[in-house]
C-alpha cells in the first residue's frame, strides 16, 4: 500500500475515534456529559438549516477520502483543504442550540472529539500533499536519464 493511502486510512481511523469522544462542552453539560461525536454526526445535518455550516466538513472530508483512495491526490488535497476551514470555523462559535425550543447554550470548551475531527482533515491534507510529491518525483525520474 502506498504512503498516501496509509495516511488516508489513518485519517479515517482518527475520524472514527472522534465519533466516540465528546466534541464540545456547553454550560448545560457541566453537570453531565455532552453528546458524543456519533450523535452530533447523525443530527448535525439539521443544524445546517439553522446556519451551522461546520457540519458540511463531513461530506467534504468523505469526498477527500474517496479521491485519495482512488489515487486522485490533487483533488483529495483540494477537498481536505476545503474541509479544514469548515472545521476551524467551529472554534469561532460562541453558542450552540441546546433544545428544540430553540434555546442556546454558551460553548465553554472543546473535547477530544473535536480535536480528533480536525486532525483527520489535517491527515488527509498531508496524504494529498504526499501523493502530489510522489507523482512529481516519478515524473522527474522519467524525464532525467539515470
Amino acid at each position: 500500500m502506498r504512503l498516501p493511502r496509509i495516511i488516508t486510512l489513518l485519517s479515517v481511523i482518527v475520524f472514527v475515534a472522534s465519533l466516540t469522544q465528546n466534541c464540545f462542552y456547553t454550560e448545560a453539560h457541566i453537570p453531565g456529559p455532552p453528546p458524543p461525536g456519533w450523535y452530533l454526526l447523525l443530527i448535525g445535518l439539521i443544524g445546517v438549516f439553522d446556519g451551522y455550516f461546520e457540519w458540511l466538513a463531513n461530506p467534504v472530508l468523505l469526498a477527500a477520502w474517496v479521491f485519495s483512495f482512488a489515487g486522485k491526490n490533487k483533488v483529495a488535497l483540494l477537498f481536505g483543504i476545503l474541509a479544514s476551514p469548515f472545521m476551524v470555523a467551529f472554534l469561532f462559535r460562541h453558542t450552540m442550540i441546546a433544545s428544540e425550543a430553540p434555546t442556546y447554550e454558551k460553548i465553554v470548551g472543546y473535547g477530544a472529539g473535536y480535536w480528533l475531527w480536525l486532525t483527520s482533515a489535517g491527515l488527509v491534507i498531508v496524504s494529498g500533499a504526499t501523493g502530489q510529491l510522489k507523482q512529481r518525483q516519478r515524473r522527474l525520474r522519467s524525464i532525467v536519464p539515470a
